[in-house]
């Protein structure tokens, strides 16, 4: 079935930050998408506005907070490291994703960033993917009630409006084949120029998924 294309004049995007999020999971697909300035506005949300630091004690500001977040066109969710792995339980997240979730137009998750959509059932009948040097452990730990179809071979996956893709740089890839979807290659040559980036085409194409067999 295609997909209708957006028919708002911008969309806004909510980037989700929380304590010990990877730092490129949320800055690669922000870069994509704040060159996208006429289509797109970016939000940072945290449980609180402020400040949150990241795996690396780099802070960035969560300019809104649950509460005061605006209605989200598209919901992006970078991931973590297992030690930071309570986040993708916390009822606090998972009900904002929830209910964010059921008036996005899109939700995307990078990294184990699909941890918090295995954990909340909103891959439930869906294809996903996630970083595959924690594929076991997100496989294992997240979501194992629920109907869900993890794809070990894939640098990111589209399942419907819900799109996940493989580890960090991954991100980016997922997020420039994201916005081709919405507004063609021609729309994003001069993004790719400005960052001189040349992004994974293939979604298939997954170099790392070797890791899945680490364990």
């Amino acid at each position: 079935m295609t997909e209708s294309k957006p028919i708002k004049a911008k969309l806004t995007v909510g980037v989700l930050l929380f304590h010990g999020f990877a730092l490129m999971d949320a800055a690669g697909p922000m870069q994509f998408f704040t060159l996208l300035e006429d289509e797109m506005e970016v939000v940072t949300i945290g449980a609180m506005a402020g400040l949150v630091k990241c795996g690396g004690n780099v802070p960035m500001q969560a300019m809104v907070s649950f509460e005061t977040c605006p209605p989200l066109d598209i919901l992006v969710l970078p991931g973590a490291g297992p030690e930071h792995g309570n986040v993708f339980r916390d009822p606090a997240y998972l009900n904002f994703i929830v209910e964010r979730a059921k008036t996005a137009q899109y939700v995307l998750s990078v990294c184990s960033g699909s941890a918090f959509l295995a954990a909340s059932g909103l891959l439930d009948g869906k294809r996903a993917t996630t970083n595959k040097s924690l594929y076991n452990w997100v496989v294992a730990n997240f979501g194992k009630e629920f109907n869900i179809e993890w794809v070990p071979h894939a640098r990111w996956v589209q399942d419907g409006r819900i799109w996940t893709s493989s580890g960090v740089t991954a991100g980016m890839d997922m997020a420039y084949a994201f916005a081709v979807h919405l507004y063609g290659a021609d729309r994003l040559k001069t993004a790719l120029e400005v960052i001189e980036y040349t992004p994974a085409l293939d979604a298939s194409d997954d170099p790392f998924s070797y890791l899945t067999q680490a364990e």
